[in-house]
C-alpha cells in the first residue's frame, strides 16, 4: 500500500527550460524519499512529452532501485511505455482503464475520480490506485472542478480497497486533517514546485505521511 503514499507532480512548465526544472524535482524526489514522480504537462505536444518523459527515466536512473520512486506519465500510456515509465495515471475522459490493462499489462494505473461509483469502477477495471480530489481548492489543476466533501472521501476511503490518493490544495498543514479520513497517501504540484524551499516542504510531507502510516523512526 505504501508504494503510492508520496506523489510529487510536475507542474506545467515550458519545454526550454524544462531540462533545469525536471532536473531539480527529480533530485528533490529521490532526496525525500517520494513514491512517485507523475509527468504531468497539458501544454506540451505529444513529441516534447515523450522527450520529457526520457530526460526524467535517465535522470532516476541515475539513482539505485531502492532509492527512486516510480515514474508515472499522466494521460498517454502509449509514452509512459515507450519511454520506459513505470505506470500511467489517467482522468475519467481519458483512454479507458480496461484497454490500457489490456494493451500495456505491465503499466502500473491510477485513475482519477471524484465520486464512489468512479472509485469502484477503477478498483473493479483493475486499477493499482486512485486519485481523488480536489480535497483543497487548487490552482495547479484548472480541469479540476469543484472540491470534494469530507464525507465523500471517507465514503471512498472505506469501500474501495486499493490505495487512496488524495490531491488537490494538500500543504503540510492541512495534511494532518486527511489522516483522519482514511485516505493513504497524497500528490501534490505546487506545494512542492511553488515553495520558497522545494526539498524542505516534501521533506516534511514525507514525514507527516509515514506518521499517517504509522512508521516509527
Amino acid at each position: 500500500m505504501n508504494r503510492f503514499n508520496f506523489q510529487i507532480i510536475t507542474k506545467d512548465f515550458d519545454i526550454t527550460e524544462y531540462k533545469i526544472y525536471l532536473g531539480e524535482l527529480s533530485r528533490i524526489a529521490v532526496k525525500s524519499h517520494a513514491d512517485v514522480l507523475q509527468l504531468r504537462n497539458k501544454k506540451l505536444t505529444a513529441r516534447a512529452f515523450y522527450y520529457a518523459a526520457l530526460y526524467i527515466k535517465s535522470l532516476l536512473n541515475e539513482f539505485s532501485s531502492d532509492r527512486k520512486p516510480l515514474l508515472i506519465v499522466n494521460d498517454r500510456p502509449d509514452i509512459a511505455a515507450v519511454a520506459g515509465a513505470d505506470g500511467v495515471h489517467i482522468g475519467q475522459d481519458d483512454f479507458p482503464l480496461e484497454m490500457i490493462k489490456k494493451n500495456y499489462p505491465n503499466l502500473i494505473t491510477g485513475v482519477s475520480v471524484d465520486n464512489l461509483k468512479q472509485a469502484l469502477d477503477a478498483q473493479n477495471n483493475g486499477a493499482d490506485y486512485i486519485g481523488v480530489g480536489p480535497v483543497y481548492g487548487t490552482t495547479s489543476k484548472i480541469d479540476a472542478g469543484g472540491t470534494i466533501s469530507p464525507e465523500n472521501l471517507k465514503t471512498i476511503c472505506r469501500n474501495v480497497k486499493i490505495p487512496v490518493i488524495a490531491i488537490g490544495g494538500i500543504n503540510t498543514y492541512n495534511i494532518k486533517e486527511l489522516s483522519t479520513y482514511g485516505v493513504d497517501g497524497v500528490a501534490v504540484i505546487s506545494a512542492i514546485s511553488d515553495s520558497a524551499n522545494p526539498m524542505e516542504t516534501a521533506a516534511a510531507f514525507r514525514r507527516n505521511i509515514d506518521k499517517m502510516a504509522g512508521v516509527k523512526y
